[in-house]
């Protein structure tokens, strides 16, 4: 089993906590992969949590994070009145070669996603989305990618998988699986115009710094539509990482890193969450903590709305714009948007997740650029 991979938390740490960590805290809730306790049973787990300390293809200086320090920032943080039961299965040790890492992620991967358990991976770089997209490979659809970075990871000048690179493996991999990748928080004096270019000739979303400072709901149904959650921790501003050496003066402060955790939690289809490039300093570890908690605030909080003809739970709009009519849904549970995207090649449709403002632009004759990226890459 792929799960016995995994290297269990130390007694000594546990020791501490049990003589430390005050009733009601997350450790006291949490079935904990121990030497004495061994694999937690997960069959009735919701939510899973690894450590992963692979940055040899990082492309960034990087270098091995401790991980014990997130989890004691974490585990001392309180369990709210979630209906969740949570494992922590300890950490995935490097193999022989970053190869040998990749496959062991994909296969633990594989087994979680087959049992309906969502994983929270910490730590590693960002090339590790490459085999969390591969354990998707026996499922007939196809696969969204959100990623929290202040660059697009579409860097063409090598041809090695890295966390500059990871993207395009994903891009021109055989399976052809992927149907769309969206950056949240791109600076664009990071990105280089063949980037953006290529972003925009496959039809990708990337929403700016700028832009979702100013109104974060435009991550919302990025993130309902996501199966992965890549959050890059190099996207954060000096001031939120309290990394001062190698920093960035503009990026994500620590109250939108939370909110973006909250709503990718909140999405029925994330299966996968990581927080990879940490930092290592107490601040940071803090902040870590605190966005897995407001993702596992929102997994609680999810609600399964699907059938979109039910008239009782979903109120339908069809607005006519210029040579053409695009149908909206609105759930009157959650009041959550949703525009209809007809795939006349195959007959079918599918809906994409969208906000009020989409609505309102399509009823002032302005075509949603979610909407028409979305018919175009079908």
């Amino acid at each position: 089993m792929s799960l016995e991979l995994l290297k269990p938390i130390s007694n000594s740490l546990i020791d501490e906590l049990n003589e430390n960590y005050l009733q009601g805290s997350i450790f006291k809730k949490l079935d904990i992969h121990s030497l004495s306790s061994g694999l937690p049973d997960i069959e009735s787990t919701n939510v899973c949590i690894i450590g992963v300390n692979e940055y040899r293809n990082s492309f960034f200086e990087s270098e091995p994070h401790d991980l014990d320090n997130v989890r004691k920032e974490f585990y001392k943080l309180k369990f709210s009145n979630w209906k969740l039961s949570i494992a922590d299965l300890g950490n995935l040790p490097n193999g022989n070669t970053t190869d040998d890492t990749y496959h062991a992620l994909y296969e633990i991967c594989k087994e979680l996603l087959s049992k309906k358990i969502l994983l929270i991976i910490i730590g590693g770089s960002n090339d590790l989305i490459y085999p969390i997209f591969k354990s998707f490979d026996s499922y007939n659809y196809k696969v969204n990618i959100a990623s929290i970075d202040n660059q697009f990871d579409l860097y063409q000048e090598s041809d090695l998988v890295s966390g500059r690179t990871y993207m395009n493996k994903i891009i021109i991999d055989e399976s052809n699986r992927l149907n769309d990748f969206t950056n949240i928080g791109y600076q664009r004096h990071l990105c280089s115009h063949d980037e953006l270019q290529l972003m925009e000739k496959l039809f990708f979303e990337y929403i700016s710094l700028g832009e979702i400072l100013e109104n974060n709901t435009k991550a919302e149904p990025i993130m309902r539509n996501s199966h992965i959650v890549g959050f890059d921790m190099k996207s954060l501003s000096s001031s939120a990482s309290f990394n001062q050496n190698n920093g960035n003066p503009n990026g994500i402060d620590s109250r939108l890193a939370c909110i973006l955790g909250k709503y990718a939690g909140q999405s029925n289809k994330t299966s996968f969450f990581g927080l990879f490039e940490l930092n290592n300093n107490i601040v940071s570890n803090k902040l870590y903590s605190e966005i897995i908690w407001y993702f596992l605030d929102g997994v609680d909080k999810r609600i399964i709305e699907s059938d979109f003809n039910d008239s009782q739970t979903f109120n339908k709009y069809i607005v006519q714009t210029s040579g053409r009519d695009i149908i909206f849904c609105k759930s009157k549970i959650s009041e959550k948007w949703w525009m209809l995207i007809d795939n006349s090649k195959n007959k079918s449709v599918s809906y994409l997740p969208c906000i009020e403002t989409d609505y309102l632009d399509a009823v002032n004759d302005t075509i949603p650029v979610r909407w028409l990226k979305a018919t175009k890459r079908i």
